[in-house]
C-alpha cells in the first residue's frame, strides 16, 4: 500500500512537515511521483523514531568526509577533488574523530550524508539493466558495487554527474515507478563523481536499506576503512 505525505503524517503521528521532512532526508524511505512524495507502508513500518545523530553536512562537506576514509587496498585519497579550506580542515579533522571515536557509525552516518548527492528512483526495462550498468556514465554504488557481495542483477544502483543525468535517463528510456512498484534503478547525482567511489559513500548507500543483509555488507566495508 502506498501512503502519501498526508497518511504518512498520520500513521507516525506527526505535522506533515515532519514527515516531508523524514521522507526528503532518506529516514523513510519514498518516491516522487507526479511531483508529490510517495512511500511504502513497508518502508514506513522500518522507521524507529529518535533523535538524529546530528544535522546533515552540505554536498561539498559530506564528500569532504568521505573522500578521507579509504581501503587498507586503496593507495591516494580523493580529497584533492573537494580541497578543503582551513576551516574546512578543522572541522573535517573533528568529524573525522567522531567517526572513528562512534559506536554505531551507521546512524552516525545516515545523520550526516544524506544530502552527498540527489536520489532519484526510475523504472527501466529488466532487458537494460546489464547494458546500463556498463554506461560510462555511472558509477556502481550501493547493492550493485562489487564490494557489496550482493549480486543484485536486477537492479542498478549507481551515482551520475547531476549534468548528465538527464542524458541518461534519455539515453535508458528510465521513467517514474508506478505507485506502489519498486524501482529498479536508483540513481543519485551529485556534482563531482569519482571515477573509483569511496568505500564510505558505498557503505552509507547500502545503511539507507531496511534488510539485514545490506545493514551487514555496510557493516563489514566500514571494518574495512580508516581515516588517511
Amino acid at each position: 500500500m502506498a501512503l502519501s505525505i498526508p497518511e504518512l503524517a498520520k500513521r507516525l503521528n506527526v505535522n506533515e512537515s515532519r514527515a516531508r521532512q523524514l521522507v526528503q532526508s532518506g529516514r523513510i524511505r519514498g518516491q516522487r511521483v507526479g511531483g508529490r512524495w510517495i512511500v511504502d507502508e513497508a518502508d514506513a513500518v522500518q522507521y524507529r523514531p529518535g533523535k538524529p545523530a546530528g544535522r546533515p553536512l552540505s554536498e561539498r562537506s559530506a564528500w569532504q568526509l568521505i573522500s578521507c576514509f579509504r581501503e587498507d587496498s586503496s593507495r591516494s585519497s580523493l580529497l584533492d577533488d573537494f580541497e578543503p579550506s582551513p576551516v574546512e580542515k578543522h572541522r573535517l579533522k573533528e568529524r573525522i574523530n567522531r567517526l572513528q571515536d562512534s559506536s554505531d557509525l551507521l546512524k552516525l552516518l545516515a545523520a550526516w550524508l544524506p544530502n552527498r548527492a540527489e536520489k532519484f528512483e526510475f523504472s527501466s526495462s529488466p532487458d537494460d539493466i546489464a547494458e546500463l550498468r556498463g554506461d560510462k556514465r555511472i558509477h556502481l554504488s550501493g547493492v550493485s558495487h562489487p564490494r557489496s557481495g550482493l549480486l543484485a542483477t536486477s537492479e542498478v544502483e549507481a551515482y551520475v554527474r547531476r549534468d548528465e543525468l538527464k542524458a541518461v535517463i534519455k539515453d535508458w528510456f528510465l521513467v517514474e515507478p508506478f505507485p506502489g512498484k519498486r524501482p529498479n534503478v536508483i540513481l543519485r547525482a551529485a556534482e563531482q563523481v569519482p571515477d573509483e567511489l569511496p568505500p564510505l559513500v558505498v557503505a552509507a548507500d547500502l545503511a539507507e536499506r531496511p534488510g539485514v543483509r545490506e545493514q551487514q555488507a555496510a557493516r563489514e566495508i566500514l571494518r574495512s576503512v580508516h581515516a588517511d
